[in-house]
């Protein structure tokens, strides 16, 4: 018999992506966690750990290996042991020897629950740095909220000027906030 030909299927690149977000953004190694998750974890991980710390630090640094760690976190940790004690043993056991770890008791819960955050799918330092590069974007934040924003109206009774309260300072005629919307989405 005779054999089959194959059919060459030529895949041609599309001109535009229907899901932006796919594109290559930037240059370097493509992220493998999102920045809010590992923030997000870490504000979790901190809490569960400054609950705990009083009685789990001493035991927890006086182990001296994996073991000695989950069962630090199984006599002293609950009801929040399950969050750390098999998986993480290691990592905690290796960050609590780093020469970096804090001397203070609420550094050290940052530390842990900030370098435990991205794992597994990042490093304890990037984890660190993911988290201070997030508190310095929201301290660059301005405090400070609009608490009042006022429209220059054209009234149909003849007025000109500032609007007041999102309306006509003359008639009271309300500004419509549906029409500004629109416009907003037209444009």
């Amino acid at each position: 018999m005779p054999k089959r030909k194959k059919a060459h299927f030529r895949r041609e690149k599309a001109q535009k992506t229907l899901d932006p977000y796919l594109e290559k953004r930037s240059r370097g190694r493509p992220t493998q966690v999102a920045r809010s998750t590992v923030t997000g974890r870490a504000e979790n991980y901190r809490g569960a750990l400054e609950a705990l710390w009083l009685k789990l630090n001493e035991p927890l640094l006086a182990a001296k290996d994996d073991d000695g760690v989950t069962e630090a976190f199984e006599k002293y940790g609950q009801p929040y042991a399950n969050n750390f004690a098999p998986r993480f043993s290691g990592e905690i056991l290796a960050l609590i020897r780093d020469p970096l770890f804090p001397k203070r008791a609420r550094a050290q819960v940052s530390f842990l629950a900030e370098s435990l955050a991205g794992r597994p799918e990042v490093s304890a330092r990037r984890s660190r740095d993911i988290c201070a590069k997030e508190r310095q974007h929201e301290r660059a934040q301005s405090p400070h909220k609009i608490l009042r924003k006022e429209f220059y109206v054209e009234c149909s009774c003849g007025y000109k000027g500032p609007a007041l309260n999102n309306a006509c300072r003359k008639c009271g005629a309300g500004i419509s906030l549906v029409s500004e919307i629109l416009l907003l989405i037209l444009a």
